[in-house]
């Protein structure tokens, strides 16, 4: 276990509040309404003045705290180090892990050892951002965008969370004119007749490999100029606005298919000369009543290839979409994409981030479904109004996300990565009904999660927005957040009288779960928290309150055997 004043299991969602739950019930039915009503505009939040059902402990106030001031700086990074050795953190004996300092504005940081540097779609410590690792960096680290967020300490800036970039706003939108496949580019209209070339930051996996044996990429040929700003490979982070993986086929399709990116995953629109098999399978053909939001559009007049279209189960017949493949671009599709920009002959588009206007939903309540995470952000939840220097502050006891699914039907659940002392999962459920306001009943089952692709205005979101969270189910938030669909993986109760749920089935459940996909994992995301809401002044000319970086555990105690310790020092 990992040292806490209250180790993971115990802090963790133990109880299924019966109690709690039929009075919530209670109180929707004799209002006329049900658990998904609550959900009005297509947002899952908290039923008003319902307590939480368990109650996690907030990590203790260290003395040292009083005298912090928080800053939160963003800029251009200059003049990076590391340690050459571990004298300001004896017990780090990793050069991997040594802290160093960088400059922001002219403000000089430091970097504590131990400390994780956030990139758009990659997670780095702080000697292997500054070095590179695992091929070039012909970035290098002056000139990238650095956001810094820590306290003062005594004259010192000590940095606990860092988000790296090369432009955090830098993103584009275009449509697909053509297609580099050997390169793994996409070629985006521009507004003066030509193009900008969109290449996919796709590292080569050892391991994966295409029709001919070589290894490749998860989502294209395989190729990376900077591995520091590389696409997400354990989580699809080029995909269609539903979630659904998306990949540049490795050969021309109208010479040879690529088997890992399979053409027939993009069926042809139906047209007056021809007819086309498989159509553009919606709900209703699908055998499945549609969302609030309606049904899915037919094509446009002239349209190649279907927009919106629900996967059938995978196996049918061997021409049918296979929901276990990518799906592949093709020209006309309209893009949104993020990444670097590296100079060159001509200059291109490194790109992280690549998601299509395309509507590609799994068959409802069956695996594998794909699901991938907007926006979202998570307050501290700090309960104290008075911060440790004595002044008045306003806390954050709140999370807001946005997840896109493949599945308009079945419940999705979010869940903070705790991490047991030897780095092990423990996936702390934190949307039963109290948070999310749905599934009151039955008792037999899981309350909770989040149905708002099916009762709200867009078939793909599934949103909570808790501007004030039950107290207590939020503190000690982590470093990632997982979310997932319960058609792979539940919370679910040991037995129908039972007041706990199966923490080791549901842990055990999504670390072992099947890939698909080229070696992805269906029916759940996880992503880092680049958001974290903390504590703010109520009272322009007081003393700065401090950031309380204290309160998060993966910072105070660290991440377990083979992961990042605690920060030194300690930026509080």
């Amino acid at each position: 276990m990992r040292n806490l004043p209250v180790s993971p299991r115990t802090v963790s969602p133990r109880t299924l509040r019966k109690i709690t739950i039929l009075a919530a019930a209670a109180a929707l039915i004799a209002a006329g309404g049900t658990g998904s009503a609550l959900a009005k505009g297509g947002t899952a939040k908290p039923p008003k003045g319902i307590v939480s059902p368990w109650v996690v402990p907030t990590l203790a106030t260290p003395a040292s705290a009083a005298s912090a001031r928080g800053f939160d700086d963003t800029g251009f990074a200059s003049n990076a180090t590391v340690n050459t050795d571990n004298t300001s953190c004896p017990g780090v004996t990793d050069p991997e892990y040594y802290g160093g300092t960088v400059t922001i504005n002219g403000i000089l940081i430091t970097i504590p050892c131990n400390l994780v540097v956030q990139m758009p779609a990659n997670t780095l410590t702080w000697a292997d951002f500054v070095h590179g690792t695992g091929g070039t960096a012909p970035l290098g680290v002056d000139g990238l965008e650095l956001r810094a967020v820590g306290n003062i300490v005594g004259s010192r800036h000590i940095a606990g969370l860092a988000f790296v970039s090369q432009q955090s706003a830098n993103t584009g939108r275009g449509e697909i004119t053509g297609i580099d496949y050997a390169n793994g580019a996409l070629k985006v209209a521009d507004a003066a007749g030509g193009t900008v070339t969109v290449q996919l930051n796709d590292p080569k996996i050892a391991g994966l490999h295409d029709s001919t044996g070589a290894d490749t990429g998860r989502f294209s040929n395989g190729q990376s100029p900077d591995y520091r700003f590389s696409v997400d490979q354990d989580n699809p982070t080029i995909h269609a606005a539903t979630g659904y993986p998306m990949c540049i086929p490795r050969t021309d399709p109208s010479v040879k298919d690529d088997p890992l990116c399979p053409q027939k995953n993009r069926p042809l629109a139906p047209s007056a000369t021809t007819v086309t098999v498989p159509a553009c399978r919606n709900f209703s053909v699908a055998g499945v009543v549609p969302p609030a939001s309606g049904e899915l559009s037919a094509p446009a007049a002239g349209q190649k290839y279907c927009s919106q279209y629900v996967m059938p189960v995978p196996g049918i017949s061997a021409t049918a979409p296979d929901a276990n493949q990518q799906a592949p671009f093709e020209i006309g599709d309209v893009v949104d994409y993020s990444g670097t920009l590296i100079h060159g002959s001509p200059d291109y588009i490194s790109a992280h981030t690549v998601e299509a206007n395309l509507g590609i939903y799994t068959q409802p309540g069956t695996q594998p479904s794909y699901l991938a995470i907007g926006e979202f952000g998570v307050g501290t939840a700090d309960p104290l109004a008075t911060a440790p220097n004595g002044v008045a502050q306003e806390t954050q006891d709140r999370i807001f996300l946005e997840s896109e699914t493949t599945d308009v039907k079945t419940p999705v659940d979010i869940y903070y990565e705790d991490r047991n002392a030897d780095g092990s999962v423990f996936n702390r459920w934190i949307t039963p009904f109290e948070m999310t306001g749905e599934n009151a009943a039955p008792l037999t089952g899981p309350t909770g999660g989040i149905t708002t692709q099916n009762t709200g205005p867009q078939p793909q979101r599934a949103r909570l927005r808790a501007t004030k969270a039950p107290t207590g189910l939020l503190s000690q938030p982590d470093r990632t957040v997982r979310v997932g669909v319960r058609s792979l993986c539940m919370p679910t109760p040991v037995n129908t009288t039972a007041t706990t749920i199966n923490q080791a089935a549901l842990d055990s459940c999504f670390k072992n779960a099947p890939t698909k996909a080229n070696g992805l994992q269906p029916g759940q995301y996880i992503a880092p928290v680049f958001e974290y809401i903390f504590p703010e002044n109520v009272k322009p000319g007081d003393v700065i309150v401090p950031n309380d970086l204290y309160h998060l555990p993966f910072l105070v105690n660290g991440e377990g055997t083979n992961n990042a310790g605690a920060l030194v020092p300690s930026p509080w």
